[in-house]
C-alpha cells in the first residue's frame, strides 16, 4: 500500500460477523485482514483512476459497522455488493462476492454502471497514489468558466 492511513481501529470478530450475516455474504480474506488493522481508516490525499478517462480519490473507508447501512443509500446495488469506501464526490466504492469480490466505483451519476478497478480489494489498495494538489499547473485559458452554489457562496462570506 503507497497511501498512508490514519484514525484506523482492529475491527471486533462480533462486528465482522454480524456484518457477513447483515449481507447474507462472507467477507473476503484481504478485506477481513484489513479490517482486523483498519477498520474505519482515513487515508491521506490519493488519486486512483477510474476507467481510461477518470480519477477519484478515497475520503475514508467505511467502519465495519457502518457498511450495511451505507449499503441502503445505494441505489442499484445488486446482491453481494456492499460499499467499502466513500469516494469523491458522493461516490463509493464497493465490492461484489458475485464478481469474485471485485472491486468497483458506484458513480452516483451513473448508479446502474460501476466501473470495475481491481480483482481484489488488495489489488485495489495498490491502485491508491498519494496525491499532492500543489503538483496541478493549470495553463492561462485551461479554465473557461466557474460557477458557486450562491448560498453556498453566501456561507463562505459569513
Amino acid at each position: 500500500m503507497r497511501v498512508e492511513l490514519t484514525k484506523g481501529n482492529s475491527a471486533s470478530e462480533k462486528d465482522i460477523a454480524f456484518l457477513a450475516q447483515k449481507l447474507g455474504t462472507q467477507l473476503p480474506p484481504d478485506l477481513l485482514a484489513f479490517l482486523h488493522l483498519y477498520d474505519g481508516a482515513e487515508p491521506e490525499p490519493n488519486i486512483f483512476k477510474v476507467g481510461t478517462t477518470n480519477e477519484a480519490g478515497v475520503n475514508g473507508f467505511i467502519p465495519v459497522r457502518d457498511i450495511a447501512r451505507e449499503a441502503q443509500n445505494i441505489e442499484n446495488l445488486g446482491a453481494g455488493s456492499f460499499p467499502i469506501a466513500w469516494a469523491e464526490g458522493g461516490n463509493y466504492i464497493i465490492i461484489d462476492r458475485a464478481s469474485g469480490g471485485a472491486v468497483f466505483f458506484w458513480d452516483h451519476e451513473l448508479p446502474g454502471s460501476p466501473t470495475k478497478l481491481a480483482d481484489s480489494f488488495l489489488s485495489f489498495l495498490d491502485l491508491l497514489e498519494p496525491f499532492d494538489a500543489t503538483t496541478i499547473q493549470l495553463k492561462p485559458g485551461q479554465v473557461i468558466t466557474t460557477w458557486i452554489d450562491p448560498d453556498f457562496l453566501k456561507t463562505l462570506k459569513k
